[in-house]
C-alpha cells in the first residue's frame, strides 16, 4: 500500500519533526514493505488547498493523520479535502484527538476510522486488514462506524518492551530543513529557548503511574522504558549519521525512576556526546537530588522545566497530581544554585477552584527563582477524568476547545473574563521583575527568536492589572 501521513498546519508554535508519525512509520517499514511519506503540514505552513493538493498528486492507498484536541478544525478539514482529492481511500485519525474523543472524530463521515491510544500496533494491523480486504473489527484499539453506530474495539496491551520498536524513520523527511527552520516561521523544537542549532527530540520511556484528572491518556498508566542501551544507541546515531547537537528529552517523567535517570547521564558523560539537554516536557520537581543536579549539569543539561500546574494542596490532591509543594520549592531553588535556566507549567481555573486557590499558584510562580513561567488555563478535554468530574456535577461541557489561554468550559468559581484576567495578571508580574530578567539574560539561552522575546514583554508591559 501506499500510505500518506499528515501533520496538519495549525496555532501550535512548535514544529519538532512528527516523532509519532516517524515512530508509526518506522514500525511499518520494519514489519512491511508498505511505501510511506509524511507530509508535516505544520512545518511547512501548508494550507489547505496545498494539502489537497499533495493528496491527490500522492494518490495514496491510504491518508493518516494525526492531531492534538485543539486541532480538531483542522483536522476534519483535512479529511474532507482528502475525501475530495481521493474519494474511495480511508481517512483514518489517530493522536491525542482520537484517543480523548473519537466520537467525535467519528461524527465527520469524511472520517472512516479512529485509532486510539499507543498507535504502533494497532496502526499496523489496521493497514494489514485493509491491504488484504479484511475486517476492521478483528483490530484492537479503533473506532468505526457501523450501520450510523460508532464501535470501539478492545484495547491491545501496551507494548512492554520498547527496545522493539524501531528508532524513529528521520530519514523520510529533511532534517536540515528542520535544523535551518528554512520556510516556517515555527520553532522547530518544543523547548521555546533552544542553545544549538541542530536540534532532536528523544522519547526513553512511555506512560506515567500518576493519574492526573486533565491528562490524556494516550500511553497509560504504566512507566516503560526502553533500555539505556538502546537511548544511547540512538543518540549516537543522532551525532554521527544527522550531526545532532542539542536534544530534548520529551518524556513524561524521565526522573520518575532517578537511578535511571542518573545512570543515563553516567553514560552520556562517559560517552563524550558533548549535546546539550533540555526537559521541555517537565519533570516531576519532587524527585531530584543534588547529585542528579551534578549528573544533568556534567552531561550538558542547560534547560529544566517543572510542572507544577497548582500551588494549593487541595488543588493537587483534587487533581491527582499529589506534588510535595515545598519539596518542589526546594528543588528549584537547588537547581539554581547551580546555574540552569528553568521554567515552569502552571493552570488555572480547575474543578471548582476558588480566585483565593489561583493566588497560591501565581504566588508560587513569583516567588520562586524560575526564569520562565507558562500560565494555562484548564481546559477539560472529553473522557479525561475531570471532564467526568465537571459533567456530573453540571457544568457546561459544550464549548469547542480553545486554545490554553482562553477559556473554553469554565469550570471554576471564578468567572471566566477574570480567569483569563489572573492569567494577564499572573504573566506581567511574574516577567516584569528586574531579577528574574537579570537571570534570565543570565542562564537562558536568547538570541534565538529574540524579536518575538522582545515583543513578548513589550506586549506584558501594557496589561493592565488589578489584584
Amino acid at each position: 500500500m501506499k500510505i500518506l501521513l499528515v501533520r496538519p498546519h495549525s496555532e501550535v508554535p512548535s514544529a519538532a519533526p512528527p516523532l509519532g508519525l516517524l515512530y508509526l512509520a518506522a514500525y511499518l517499514q520494519q514489519h512491511s514493505s508498505h511505501q510511506i511519506s509524511i507530509c508535516d503540514a505544520r512545518f511547512k505552513e501548508y494550507n489547505f488547498d496545498t494539502i489537497q493538493s499533495i493528496i491527490k498528486d500522492d494518490n495514496p492507498d491510504l491518508v493518516g493523520i494525526t492531531s492534538f484536541s485543539l486541532e480538531f478544525r483542522e483536522t476534519h478539514e483535512i479529511a474532507k479535502r482528502s475525501k475530495t482529492a481521493c474519494p474511495d481511500v480511508p481517512v483514518i485519525v489517530g493522536g491525542p484527538y482520537a484517543t480523548s474523543d473519537y466520537h467525535r472524530v467519528l461524527s465527520d463521515d469524511n472520517v472512516d476510522v479512529a485509532v486510539i491510544g499507543e498507535a504502533e500496533k494497532s496502526f499496523f494491523q489496521l493497514v494489514d486488514v485493509m491491504d488484504k480486504g479484511g475486517d476492521w473489527k478483528q483490530v484492537n484499539e479503533i473506532a468505526y462506524r457501523d450501520n450510523g453506530a460508532i464501535h470501539k474495539t478492545e484495547m491491545r496491551e501496551f507494548i512492554d518492551d520498547l527496545d522493539e520498536l524501531p528508532y524513529p524513520a528521520w530519514d523520510l523527511v529533511n532534517l536540515e530543513e528542520y535544523f535551518n527552520r528554512k520556510g516556517t516561521r515555527k520553532r522547530t523544537c518544543f523547548n521555546q529557548h533552544q542553545m544549538k542549532q541542530r536540534v532532536l527530540s528523544i522519547f526513553t520511556t512511555r506512560g506515567c503511574p500518576y493519574h492526573c484528572s486533565y491528562c490524556h491518556n494516550l500511553f497509560g498508566k504504566k512507566l516503560r522504558k526502553r533500555s539505556i542501551e538502546n537511548v544511547i544507541g540512538e543518540l549516537r546515531l543522532m551525532k554521527d549519521k544527522f550531526g545532532v547537537e542539542e536534544v530534548e528529552i520529551i518524556d513524561d517523567i524521565f526522573n520518575l525512576d532517578i537511578d535511571r535517570a542518573k545512570e543515563i547521564f553516567r553514560r552520556i558523560i562517559a560517552e563524550k556526546f558533548n549535546f546539550k539537554f533540555s526537559f521541555p516536557n517537565g519533570l516531576r520537581t519532587d524527585r531530584l537530588d543534588e547529585e542528579l543536579f551534578e549528573l544533568f549539569k556534567a552531561g550538558g543539561v542547560f534547560r529544566l522545566v517543572f510542572a507544577i500546574e497548582s500551588g494549593t494542596p487541595r488543588i493537587q490532591k483534587l487533581i491527582r497530581k499529589n506534588l510535595d509543594l515545598e519539596k518542589a520549592k526546594q528543588n528549584i531553588a537547588l537547581a539554581a544554585k547551580h546555574n540552569f535556566s528553568m521554567g515552569g507549567f502552571f493552570m488555572m481555573g480547575f474543578l471548582d477552584e476558588t480566585e483565593e486557590e489561583i493566588w497560591n499558584t501565581i504566588n508560587f510562580a513569583l516567588e520562586s527563582q524560575l526564569q520562565t513561567g507558562a500560565f494555562f488555563i484548564v481546559t477539560p478535554f472529553p473522557n479525561t477524568e475531570i471532564w467526568q468530574q465537571a459533567r456530573d456535577k453540571g457544568y457546561d461541557l459544550s464549548a469547542d476547545y480553545e486554545n490554553y489561554q482562553k477559556v473554553s468550559a469554565n469550570i471554576s468559581k471564578v468567572p471566566s473574563k477574570r480567569l483569563e484576567k489572573l492569567r494577564q495578571i499572573a504573566f506581567r508580574r511574574f516577567y516584569l521583575n528586574p531579577w528574574r530578567l537579570y537571570s534570565f539574560m543570565k542562564t537562558t539561552p536568547w538570541r534565538d527568536r529574540i524579536f518575538e522575546k522582545i515583543w513578548i514583554l513589550i506586549a506584558a508591559s501594557f496589561f493592565k492589572y488589578e489584584k
